[in-house]
């Protein structure tokens, strides 16, 4: 029976559809369909910037979620998603969802030391990532080579992001007690971002797709790599952070700026 309730929600419901919005998508090299952040989910967002400086996790599987969940394609599979393209949607979703302006802060240092006359500034998110979105930057899997093995590097998807998270960071609070901790805090950090970008290594005859292991497993046969390989590894994910900063950095006045990638790009 309808009541007035159900009405609204189902109003609610062809609203969010009215309301949606299209992002290209660099993985499949097409325009997707999203709707917009409910007021439930950026509450959620918001909740996570209590979040662990260092992980992060709860950003990262709250985000993930919403693009499962907000996107009206169903021939897509978003699992296989990239972080590449979550980058674009995280941006996106804050233009649609919440405003185009965002505010730049500067420290009293930095307005000092560059001679600004503002404290604020602010810019046109949207206009900057449609500028950035014209110079259609994609990253292919790359095969590294050396003696004889070899390996394949890929950006990582958001399935392995969720997998990385729920084996390993999920139940993790971080509480460092001194610098001997703090130090095995980064050098697992760097192993786990390390191999989320290894999809697959192959020695002699024997080759494993790691995407089909745990990530305890993964981690065990990143750190008997020879360093030789890991450069080229870091390089990967080198081009690729310095492609995507041209989008999470700002320019100002000769001041450069970092746009926040985690709950923070969506205060109000």
């Amino acid at each position: 029976m309808s009541t007035p309730v159900n009405d609204l929600l189902n109003a609610l419901k062809e609203l969010d559809l009215n309301n949606a919005f299209r992002i290209f998508v660099p993985s499949l090299q097409k325009d997707i369909k999203f709707k917009q952040l409910t007021t439930e989910q950026l509450k959620g967002l918001l909740k996570t910037l209590v979040d662990s400086p260092i992980y992060n996790s709860q950003f990262i599987t709250s985000f993930n979620k919403i693009i499962k969940d907000n996107c009206l394609e169903e021939s897509v599979d978003v699992g296989n998603l990239t972080v590449y393209d979550k980058l674009l949607i995280l941006f996106k979703f804050r233009v649609e969802s919440v405003s185009p302006e965002f505010t730049i802060s500067f420290t009293e240092e930095e307005v000092r030391e560059h001679n600004l006359s503002f404290s604020e500034k602010i810019i046109n998110l949207e206009d900057h990532l449609n500028s950035f979105l014209k110079k259609q930057y994609n990253f292919l899997e790359e095969n590294i080579e050396q003696d004889s093995y070899s390996l394949v590097c890929q950006l990582p998807t958001l399935d392995t992001e969720n997998r990385l998270e729920e084996e390993l960071h999920k139940n993790i609070k971080i509480e460092v007690q001194s610098p001997e901790e703090l130090r095995e805090i980064v050098g697992e950090t760097f192993i786990n971002e390390l191999t989320k970008y290894i999809s697959k290594v192959t020695v002699g005859s024997t080759s494993l797709d790691l995407l089909t292991t745990d990530f305890k497993t993964r981690i065990k046969i990143v750190e008997q790599l020879p360093t030789s390989t890991i450069n080229k590894v870091l390089k990967f994910i080198e081009n690729y952070r310095q492609k995507t900063k041209e989008l999470t950095t700002l320019n100002i006045n000769g001041l450069q700026k970092d746009l926040p990638q985690d709950a923070s790009l969506f205060n109000i």
